[in-house]
């Protein structure tokens, strides 16, 4: 019996168990079931994903960056195609070949080795870049070092792009530059950043199982969309003219801050040309030009302090302070209280008169800059001659509310929206403060005591040149493709009539050639000086020299502004410092421009060829021109001539004649005429058996001028009827 029973127990466990199992096995084939299906349902795209990054790579295709052009397609700025060199340390064999890469790079680049080996090292990469935007000597080396070793795969070439500046100083601050990673980072490469950058594209490469590339075999492709091309309003050539000119008055003048000028479209508001010297390299616009290399090579301090003093050299270096530096305009600013009072009829020309004389307004003495009383004068006269006393007088009659009214509607309390990147706010007193009183309001009459940029003030006082409308200054006038086509077109507001054609007139006149030394031979130009005193400084008799010019005086169609910071060279009047750059350059720029001569330069004599001529033929001749001639030789043939075929004579030059049976005379040496006046200039030179050229004489008019300057210099030994040319500079200290 009691087997029997044990027996029925055995059976009944083995089934429990049976049982157990049975339900352990599907609930295991239930929760592997879900697993499949979670993995084919849900987590497909993840696993998709996981082998897409083990044998697939992404390559960016980068966008070409558009073209920076001037006004007439010249280029200015291009990307050009270069190449970065990287390595793929998870194709490394061996440390032998880790060393054999390390090595041939390092010769090749130029690099470190340890910096290379520290980056193959790093197995399981398949990207680490070496060396960016190499050129064609190192690409060409190492494609050739690739091949030979059978390194594909291992050191690896991807095309990028480069910027260039074809002219490298020329209109620095106004283009700007991009960084490493070819975004705009200053100027119009900043301000159009968005246009020109284009949008990248990219490639997903699939690889084997070494992660060598398969050919052909791309996963997906967006194709990178090229940049527009921004074509701007400055002029090649008359930024150069600037430029080159602006370099002069800087050598000139020595002075502490900078030498700047604007060329400017009075109808428009294009920008022709905008220019700052000292300027820098955009090809390598991390070194230090000459000026700030200097301050950094005086500095002393820790090499941290010396880090962050040359980064701070390095924005004012870039700084474009034709828009982010405000200063006080002096007497320039005299046309915009003159626009108010004739506008207002607050004063009319040739009615009434302004004495000049040290006034006291508010317990303040204020002096004319003349030590001579200009005495009682109409507006015309007190404009021309810039009398600080007339225009007080003419402010405090204008009146507060008026005069604040007019400096609004000139724009001088908002930015002048121009598209220059970084424009600075001005600095007045509101019509509210109570701080402004009479005395406030005298000296603003003059252009003192309140800031603005040099971009802001040129917009205000072209509106005298045009006739009355507000502009707003820009450097771009449009985008277009690869093709020639025109994308975009930029309009910018202009604000009409804020005074009226009259007023403009009445000041156009009056200021007619009334600085001498910004006129130019040929065309009338009307010219306003300016010499302000800079405040917030420790350095007494410290100025800003500075001269707007608007040309031609008939129709004024160009407004060109010149400053020299702080100049220590002697003379700081405006007059006497930035009008002579503007003589200079509107003397290149007007007939560039098409502008045609309103009457013709003093008669000169352009030298025709006498050789082979007879001696007393050619004596004969050359006397009707009022040319002396000096005949060296017994013979009757004319065999040389000093000087040369097509140089330009004034009367009573001097021309050497030689006979078959002399030589060429040697030199002479050339005399010193620095501060000559032009009769004692003129006698010195003809007295040597030299010629002279003359520059910087108006009109024929040579009072109260001498001479700055004379090449070739004092001591040089020259042959005779050599041209010296020599500058003249009348006498004016206008502010």
């Amino acid at each position: 019996m009691k087997t029997q029973v044990k027996v029925k127990k055995t059976g009944r466990s083995i089934i429990i168990r049976a049982k157990i199992s049975a339900v352990i096995i599907t609930v295991l084939l239930a929760l592997l079931a879900t697993r499949l299906a979670n993995l084919q349902l849900i987590d497909s795209q993840g696993l998709k994903n996981d082998a897409l990054e083990q044998y697939s790579h992404e390559i960016k295709i980068e966008a070409k960056r558009g073209i920076i052009y001037d006004r007439n397609l010249k280029p200015l700025a291009y990307s050009a195609t270069v190449y970065n060199v990287y390595v793929t340390p998870n194709n490394i064999k061996d440390e032998a070949q880790l060393l054999f890469v390390a090595d041939g790079l390092s010769v090749i680049l130029n690099i470190d080795k340890s910096i290379i080996i520290t980056k193959l090292q790093k197995k399981t990469s398949k990207y680490q870049i070496i060396k960016k935007s190499i050129e064609d000597s190192e690409e060409i080396q190492v494609r050739t070092y690739i091949t030979k070793n059978n390194l594909i795969g291992i050191i690896n070439l991807e095309e990028t792009t480069k910027r260039y500046y074809p002219y490298s100083e020329l209109a620095s601050q106004i283009i700007g530059f991009t960084g490493t990673d070819n975004n705009g980072l200053a100027g119009i490469e900043l301000t159009y950043d968005e246009y020109l950058k284009g949008t990248n594209g990219r490639a997903i490469k699939a690889t084997d199982a070494r992660g060598n590339d398969l050919p052909f075999k791309y996963e997906s492709f967006i194709e990178a969309q090229d940049g527009l091309n921004v074509v701007t309003t400055i002029d090649y050539t008359i930024q150069s003219v600037l430029e080159k000119y602006l370099l002069q008055a800087y050598q000139d003048n020595k002075p502490r801050g900078a030498a700047k000028g604007i060329v400017m479209d009075v109808n428009t508001g294009e920008i022709l040309a905008s220019a700052i010297y000292p300027n820098f390299d955009l090809n390598n616009y991390y070194k230090l030009n000459t000026y700030y290399q200097a301050q950094l090579d005086a500095f002393s301090g820790t090499d941290e302090e010396k880090k962050i003093f040359k980064s701070n050299l390095l924005y004012r270096m870039w700084d474009n302070s034709i828009v982010s530096k405000t200063y006080e305009p002096g007497s320039t600013f005299k046309m915009i209280t003159s626009s108010a009072a004739l506008e207002e009829g607050v004063i009319k020309d040739g009615v009434d008169t302004f004495v000049c004389h040290t006034m006291n307004v508010s317990g303040k003495s204020i002096h004319c800059h003349s030590h001579r009383s200009h005495g009682t004068q109409y507006f015309t006269d007190a404009i021309r001659n810039s009398c600080n006393p007339a225009f007080v007088q003419i402010g405090l009659k204008t009146g507060t509310d008026i005069f604040m009214q007019y400096f609004s509607e000139f724009g001088y309390t908002k930015p002048s929206e121009s598209d220059i990147i970084g424009e600075a706010k001005s600095i007045y007193f509101e019509t509210t403060n109570t701080q402004f009183k009479e005395l406030e309001l005298a000296v603003y009459s003059f252009g003192q005591t309140f800031k603005v940029t040099p971009i802001q003030h040129l917009r205000a006082v072209s509106t005298v040149a045009n006739g009355g409308d507000l502009i707003t200054p820009h450097v771009v006038k449009a985008l277009v493709d690869n093709n020639g086509n025109t994308v975009k077109t930029f309009e910018f507001k202009t604000e009409k009539e804020i005074i009226s054609q009259e007023t403009s007139s009445i000041i156009l006149k009056a200021l007619t050639n009334s600085a001498k030394n910004a006129c130019v031979n040929g065309y009338n130009v009307v010219s306003k000086t300016g010499t302000s005193e800079i405040r917030d400084t420790e350095i007494e008799n410290d100025y800003i020299s500075s001269c707007i010019t608007f040309a031609p005086a008939e129709d004024p169609q160009i407004a060109i502004i010149v400053m020299v910071e702080e100049p220590t060279a002697g003379p700081y009047y405006g007059s006497l410092v930035a009008a002579p750059v503007i003589s200079s350059v509107l003397g290149e720029v007007l007939p560039y421009l098409g502008f045609e001569p309103t009457y013709p330069e003093s008669e000169n004599i352009t030298l025709e060829s006498y050789i082979g001529a007879g001696v007393e033929e050619s004596k004969t001749v050359l006397k009707g021109l009022g040319i002396n001639c000096i005949v060296k030789g017994n013979g009757n043939i004319i065999t040389n001539q000093m000087p040369a075929v097509g140089t330009i004579l004034t009367k009573d030059g001097v021309v050497v004649l030689y006979t078959d049976d002399t030589e060429v005379e040697n030199t002479v040496l050339v005399p010193n005429v620095l501060l000559f006046t032009p009769s004692a200039a003129n006698k010195t030179i003809i007295n040597n058996n030299l010629n002279i050229s003359i520059k910087g004489i108006f009109n024929g008019d040579f009072t109260n001028c001498t001479v700055t300057s004379q090449y070739p210099v004092a001591g040089e030994q020259v042959a005779p009827g050599t041209v010296i040319e020599v500058e003249y500079r009348y006498n004016e200290k206008i502010e």
